[in-house]
């Protein structure tokens, strides 16, 4: 069964909860920090995943092939451990422990709270080596029906500064609308990225960014947005390829969250078709926040 045809629950604001995938190790203490930050600021629930691939050591697939409970020993030293992470912050973790393949555990897991915000990190080795690197990247963005959230920063406060990549699409729309919903009240800058004006000359690229921002504004009026949500919405116009502009602005002005959808496309369109969105998770220092377009047909 694909689960590309899973819905999730329209996403409240703030969520109901978030989901935090995570393998508990030092590297993973972004990630963690961030979702105990969220989940403070929302006042939601939290719920932990961590996936493992089975018993790591002998004495571990000794004890689970007597049926010792030393096998969960693991498990009672992450509740331990996150007991203390959470101690005097007001949010009680719960812990899901899980043996099998990661990103399908990630998927099932999230089936069962739909109304969840997935929340993951961008670490670079071990088991969750492939979440950013390749077919787990590709299979989460495409299959996983909430807005899933990829942390690389360090957590200094609330999510300011945030940029909406545009291309004026359905699937922009909907990331906009989440990001607005998510994060009210603050200043959201809508990107747009102007591709093949490299090198054409200043009159013409002047008149492309004319012709950019008077979409950017069209976009914004069939969006139907509130007039205080409307205030806050600054339009920016850049050039060149897509991922490296977006990632070259955010840079630049030091955005911490970058926000962008993603259409669903066919097992073949996967295979045969590069993705920006996927050059856009590889190119991005900052925190990156995927939104599955509801509702669009693949291609």
């Amino acid at each position: 069964m694909n689960d590309s045809s899973t819905r999730a629950l329209p996403l409240q604001s703030p969520p109901q909860r978030l989901l935090l995938a995570t393998d508990l190790c030092a590297r993973c203490d972004r990630p963690l920090d961030r979702a105990k930050q969220l989940a403070r600021e929302w006042q939601t629930e939290l719920a932990v995943l961590t996936v493992r691939d089975g018993p790591q050591t002998p004495e571990e697939v000794a004890s689970w092939l007597d049926g010792s409970p030393a096998v969960h020993r693991f498990e009672l030293a992450a509740r331990r451990e996150l007991a203390e992470e959470f101690a005097g912050t007001g949010v009680a973790p719960t812990l899901q422990v899980l043996e099998g393949e990661v990103t399908d555990s990630i998927l099932g897991a999230a089936r069962g709270l739909p109304d969840a915000l997935v929340v993951m990190g961008a670490s670079r080795d071990g088991s969750f080596e492939q979440l950013l690197l390749g077919s787990t990247a590709e299979r989460l963005a495409q299959e996983l029906a909430q807005p899933l959230l990829v942390v690389r920063q360090r957590t200094r406060g609330s999510y300011e500064r945030i940029v909406v990549a545009s291309d004026f699409s359905e699937a922009a729309r909907q990331a906009l609308d989440t990001a607005l919903r998510l994060f009210p009240g603050r200043r959201i800058t809508l990107l747009h990225v102007l591709e093949g004006s490299a090198g054409a000359p200043g009159d013409t690229l002047a008149v492309a960014v004319e012709e950019g921002m008077a979409r950017s504004a069209s976009f914004l009026d069939d969006c139907a947005l509130p007039p205080e949500a409307r205030a806050l919405l600054l339009p920016a116009i850049v050039q060149g390829r897509v991922a490296e502009a977006v990632a070259r602005y955010a840079l630049d002005n030091s955005t911490q969250l970058v926000v962008f959808g993603v259409r669903p496309r066919s097992g073949i369109t996967r295979v045969f078709m590069g993705s920006r969105g996927d050059d856009l998770l590889r190119q991005l220092a900052c925190d990156t926040l995927l939104v599955r377009e509801e509702g669009g047909a693949d291609g």
